[in-house]
């Protein structure tokens, strides 16, 4: 028969055992959401080096205006998510919900740009000779699609910005969604492999992470990455009659 004193003595240590995993689970969760959104960083740099940010090096390239201000205002969404991830991993958490308020009006901002953008891009490689209005209207679901997926999971963790858990995990997919102009440039579309992997990568390291730590799968990432790998299919619609003709049409609005 166990002493009462050997007892409470027992579950002290179980409690602070508790704790302490808790503690080490935390650190390196937010170590993960730190790494996760510099590497992000880090794919968008190289995807879209050679064609724009390389040549801020030299001459400024005759981009449209708009295209500028994507550029700016994409980079500033990653700067924020940084600041925003290191918030909460220093605990500052009442300035990381404060931050939040202007996070979801930029959020809107990136949807506006990225939309608009989408639009300019393919509008002004047909004036120059560049792409064939099919070609253009084949593009246009691209940057529809990124756009349509990305305000899924960006309104969704808005929805949810009270469930921490649900909310960060539905953050960094909606992100996540932003990079694949940057990886589907970096990899082309010749090594699909490739560019599955390193695009979706942030998200599959939170599955395995989530096993390891909690031994199951947040179905917030499950959903997630079944949901950017269904995206890929766009490419076996782009060339169809019924696209081709819908793109056509939206093109030829802001021509």
């Amino acid at each position: 028969m166990e002493q009462p004193g050997l007892t409470g003595n027992v579950k002290a240590d179980r409690k602070v055992k508790t704790v302490n995993v808790k503690v080490r689970n935390r650190r390196i969760t937010h170590v993960y959401y730190i790494t996760s959104v510099i590497y992000m960083t880090i794919l968008v740099l190289m995807g879209f080096w050679s064609s724009y940010f390389g040549q801020l090096f030299g001459d400024f390239p005759e981009r449209n205006w708009i295209i500028h201000v994507h550029a700016v205002v994409f980079t500033g969404w990653l700067l924020l998510l940084l600041v925003q991830v290191s918030l909460v991993a220093s605990g500052n958490t009442k300035f990381h919900r404060k931050l939040g308020i202007a996070g979801g009006v930029y959020g809107l901002a990136i949807l506006a740009l990225g939309l608009a953008s989408g639009f300019v891009l393919p509008i002004e490689n047909i004036e120059s000779g560049l792409w064939s209005l099919d070609e253009a209207a084949s593009f246009l679901i691209l940057p529809l699609g990124d756009m349509l997926i990305f305000s899924g999971f960006f309104g969704a963790a808005l929805y949810y910005r009270g469930k921490s858990e649900v909310h960060k995990r539905l953050m960094l997919i909606a992100s996540v969604m932003l990079v694949f102009p940057a990886a589907a440039r970096f990899f082309g579309g010749e090594n699909i492999p490739a560019l599955l992997l390193f695009w979706l990568f942030p998200i599959m390291a939170g599955i395995i992470l989530d096993g390891i730590l909690h031994r199951k799968a947040h179905p917030a990432f499950l959903i997630g990455l079944a949901v950017l790998l269904l995206s890929v299919g766009r490419v076996a619609v782009w060339e169809t009659q019924a696209w081709l003709h819908f793109a056509r049409t939206l093109l030829e609005i802001f021509m």
